[in-house]
C-alpha cells in the first residue's frame, strides 16, 4: 500500500491491465485512452469478446451442445455485446461467418484439460491510494490444494509481448484483493495452444505495484500540464485511436503496411 500512498495527488484514475499494458507499449497512447479517447470496436474484438462469453458459460454452466451454439452466441450478444454489435455493423450473413469461428475457437478451448474448480469472469475493483483504483475482470481462477491459479484466454494465434505485463498486473491485483499470492498465472492461445505460466513471488507483485504506481505519478502528471508522453511505434500502430496525430506511428504503419 506504500507505494500507491507516494503517488502524487491527482485527478481520480481508473487503472486496468489493459492501460497498463497499453503504458508500457506506449505512454501516449495510454494517456488517450485516460482523456477517454478509445479505439473503434472491431470483427476481431467482438469476435474475442464472443468467445469469452462462450467460455463463461460453459465454465459457470456446463458444455455447450454444438447444435445450440448459434442460439448462445445470440443470446449473449444480445445480454452483454450489442454495443459492440452495432459498432462493428455485421451484416446477419457475417455474424453466422463469426459464430462459425467461435464454435472452432471453443472446441479447442474445450478440449483442454481443467484442473481445479473454475470461478469464471472473476471481477476485482481495490482502491489502493488516494484516487487510485485497481479494477478488471479475470477470465478465470481455478482453484485446487496449491492455491489460485489466474487463466487468460487469447484469441489470436500468439501471445505477443505484452502478456507478460497484463498477467504480472492480475497478479498484483490478485494479492492485494485476495491477501494471498496466486499459485500460478497463465495465459493461453486458443488458436496455437501457445501457454504463458508464471509463479509470481512476492518480489514480483511489489515490482509490479511500483511499476503501475509511476505510471499514475506520469499520467497524472500529463494530465495537469497537458504535456504529451513518450510515443513508441510498432504493430500496435495499426489499432491506435490517436495514429493520425503521430507521425512516429504513421512512419511504423507505413513501413508495416
Amino acid at each position: 500500500m506504500e507505494t500507491f500512498d507516494r503517488v502524487p495527488e491527482g485527478e481520480r484514475l481508473i487503472v486496468s491491465a489493459t492501460l497498463f499494458v497499453t503504458y508500457r507499449r506506449c505512454p501516449q497512447q495510454a494517456l488517450a485512452r485516460v482523456r477517454g479517447v478509445y479505439a473503434a470496436p472491431t470483427r476481431a474484438s467482438f469476435k474475442g469478446a464472443l468467445v469469452h462469453r462462450i467460455i463463461a458459460r460453459h465454465l459457470s454452466s456446463g458444455p455447450i451442445d454444438d447444435g445450440e451454439l448459434a442460439l448462445v452466441c445470440r443470446q449473449e450478444t444480445g445480454a452483454n455485446l450489442n454495443s459492440q454489435l452495432a459498432g462493428v455493423g455485421l451484416k446477419p450473413s457475417e455474424f453466422d461467418a463469426v459464430v462459425n469461428e467461435v464454435r472452432e475457437l471453443y472446441q479447442r478451448f474445450a478440449a483442454f484439460p481443467m484442473d481445479g474448480v473454475a470461478t469464471p469472469e472473476v471481477a476485482f475493483e481495490d482502491e489502493v491510494g488516494d484516487g487510485i483504483v485497481l479494477r478488471g475482470r479475470i477470465d478465470a481462477v481455478f482453484t485446487g490444494d496449491d492455491g489460485a491459479r489466474i487463466v487468460d484466454w487469447k484469441t489470436g494465434a500468439d501471445l505477443g509481448d505484452d502478456v507478460a505485463s497484463q498477467l504480472a498486473f492480475y497478479a498484483m491485483a490478485w494479492e492485494r484483493s485476495s491477501g494471498e499470492l496466486p499459485a500460478a498465472t497463465e495465459a493461453m492461445s486458443l488458436v496455437s495452444g501457445e501457454r504463458l505460466t508464471t509463479h509470481p513471488s512476492a518480489d514480483d507483485v511489489s515490482a509490479t505495484a511500483a511499476a503501475v504506481a509511476e505510471m499514475v505519478g506520469v499520467l497524472r502528471e500529463a494530465g495537469r500540464t497537458g504535456q504529451a508522453l513518450d510515443r513508441t511505434a510498432g504493430p500496435h500502430c495499426r489499432w491506435c485511436p490517436v495514429l493520425e496525430d503521430c507521425p512516429e506511428g504513421l512512419a511504423a504503419q507505413g513501413i508495416l503496411d
